[in-house]
C-alpha cells in the first residue's frame, strides 16, 4: 500500500488528533499521505481535492458520520477504492471501526489482515420526456416523497415490467441493504444483512393498513412514478434533491459498481445491531 487518502469531517473536532496520528502512522509505515483540500487541521499531510485523493489513494479512510461515509463513496466506488469507515457520527450504521480501534484498524489494514464487504449501490436515474435527465448513485436509498406541502403523494411502482403497486402515502424509500438501518428502518422497513442481493420498498406514512414493505430480488428494475407535479421530489442518499415535473418517473436499477469497505471483524454488524440500536434488547423487570 503505497498512499492512504484521508477525509475528515470539519464539523467533527473531536476527530482532528486522531486524524492526525493515522497520518503519522501511515507515514511512519512509508506510506504518502493525502489529505482532502481544505485541510480542518495541521497535517503532515498533501492537500488535495476528492477527486484527485480518490484518484491517488490505495486506501481512504473517512472520519465522520454515515454522510461523510455516503459522500465520499459516489467517488471512491467507481474507482474502485476501498474505504476504512471511522465513527464520529450519532447513530452512523455504516462505520464499522469505533476511534479507539481506528489505529489498530489501520495497522491490521497496512499488514493485509482484513476482507472487503462489497456493498450493492443503487443507480437513480430520472427520466423526462422520455430522456435521461440525470444519473446518481446511491449506497443507502432512494426516496421518492413530497416537498414542503404535507399531503399525500399517490405514487405507481413498477417492477421489471408489472405494476405491482398504487401508494397513497408521504413517500418511499427504495434501499440497498446497507440502507436498511438507516431512513427505511424508521419508516417501519425490515433489517437486511448487508451481504444480501434484495432492495427493499418501504412507504412512508402510507394511508392504508395493507401497505407493507416490499423486498425483491436486486436485479429487477423499479419505476416510480408519482402524480402531484411539482410537489413530489427524489432525494439520493440524503444528499442530492431534485423536484419532479409532470410524467418525471424515477428508474433504480442495480448499479455496475460495488462500495467496498474495509472489515475487521466478521460479527461487525450484528455487534452493531446490539450497540446502536439495542436490537433484541431486553430489560429486567
Amino acid at each position: 500500500m503505497d498512499c492512504i487518502g484521508l477525509v475528515v469531517n470539519p464539523g467533527k473536532p473531536d476527530a482532528f488528533p486522531l486524524g492526525a496520528q493515522l497520518a503519522e502512522r501511515a507515514r511512519a509505515a512509508s506510506c504518502r499521505v493525502l489529505i482532502e483540500s481544505p485541510a480542518p487541521f495541521p497535517c503532515p499531510a498533501e492537500e488535495v481535492p476528492l477527486p484527485e485523493l480518490v484518484a491517488r489513494s490505495d486506501l481512504l479512510l473517512i472520519l465522520g458520520g454515515d454522510g461523510s461515509l455516503l459522500r465520499v463513496a459516489r467517488e471512491a466506488a467507481p474507482a474502485g477504492k476501498p474505504m476504512l469507515g471511522i465513527h464520529f457520527g450519532h447513530y452512523g450504521f455504516i462505520m464499522e471501526t469505533e476511534p479507539g480501534e481506528a489505529l489498530q484498524a489501520l495497522e491490521r489494514v497496512l499488514e493485509g489482515r482484513f476482507t472487503l464487504s462489497r456493498r450493492m449501490m443503487l443507480q437513480a436515474e430520472l427520466v423526462r420526456r422520455g430522456k435521461a435527465a440525470g444519473t446518481h448513485l446511491a449506497l443507502n436509498d432512494v426516496v421518492v416523497g413530497r416537498g414542503e406541502l404535507s399531503r399525500l403523494l399517490r405514487m405507481s411502482v413498477v417492477v421489471g415490467s408489472h405494476e405491482v403497486v398504487r401508494y397513497s402515502a408521504d413517500g418511499l424509500i427504495i434501499a440497498t441493504p446497507t440502507g436498511s438501518t438507516a431512513y427505511s428502518l424508521s419508516a417501519g422497513g425490515p433489517v437486511v444483512h448487508p451481504e444480501l442481493d434484495v432492495v427493499t420498498l418501504t412507504p412512508i406514512a402510507p394511508h392504508t393498513l395493507s401497505a407493507r414493505a416490499l423486498v425483491i430480488p436486486a436485479g429487477e428494475e423499479i419505476r416510480v412514478s408519482a402524480g402531484d407535479p411539482g410537489i413530489s421530489t427524489v432525494t439520493v442518499d440524503g444528499q442530492h434533491f431534485e423536484r419532479l415535473g409532470e410524467g418525471d418517473v424515477v428508474r433504480i436499477v442495480r448499479a455496475p459498481v460495488t462500495a467496498d469497505l474495509v472489515q475487521i471483524s466478521s460479527t461487525a454488524f450484528y455487534k452493531q445491531l446490539d450497540s446502536r440500536l439495542g436490537f433484541g434488547e431486553r430489560f429486567e423487570r
